[in-house]
């Protein structure tokens, strides 16, 4: 499509494809698409799990706040975690729901228990409102949820990573059309 002066009117979709392409193998590109996909995800998932747990609002912003700072250091080590059991593993889209299970909450919940432990404290520190039965509990609900957050996450990071056209964690198979099931029964 072209205007009346014969330039190009190149399409928001084709503007954003040609930026993706022009920044995918930059290291902060890629950080950045981590990071912002954990923002999104735990900051949303984690604050409305606190705020069921009864911690103050006041604690809740400064604890999502300080989360946002720890995400800017572990989101993008988790995803390249991710890259490599994945890799190591094997694990493909094809692969069992069991299998791309593991690859996710090997790589996010050992990182995931620390770091949620120093983030409620920190909040706590920096609101000056020290709760620690609801600390507790946050951390508690936390743990528990972390397996199954891992299980939504993973997912949602490789979505998040294909939007921006980073590879995902756990793709597809190269050849995972009928001609490939024909050819190896």
């Amino acid at each position: 499509m072209t205007t009346d002066n014969n330039k190009p009117n190149y399409s928001w979709i084709t503007r954003w494809k040609s930026h993706c392409k022009e920044n995918v193998e930059r290291a902060f590109y890629k950080w950045s698409v981590d990071v912002s996909s954990g923002w999104l995800y735990y900051t949303t998932a984690y604050g409305l799990q606190e705020l069921a747990a009864g911690q103050d609002p006041a604690t809740i912003i400064k604890t999502r706040s300080l989360g946002m700072l720890v995400h800017a250091a572990v989101m993008r080590p988790i995803g390249k975690l991710r890259n490599h059991i994945a890799r190591r593993m094997q694990v493909t889209q094809e692969s069992s729901l069991l299998d791309k299970m593991k690859v996710n909450a090997l790589a996010t919940v050992p990182i995931q228990s620390v770091a949620y432990a120093g983030m409620l404290a920190g909040g706590m520190a920096l609101s000056g409102h020290y709760d620690w039965k609801s600390s507790l509990v946050s951390w508690g609900l936390g743990m528990a949820l972390s397996i199954p957050h891992s299980l939504v996450y993973g997912p949602f990071q490789d979505s998040y990573r294909n939007l921006f056209g980073v590879q995902p964690a756990i793709k597809k198979t190269e050849n995972s059309s009928l001609e490939t099931y024909a050819q190896n029964p």
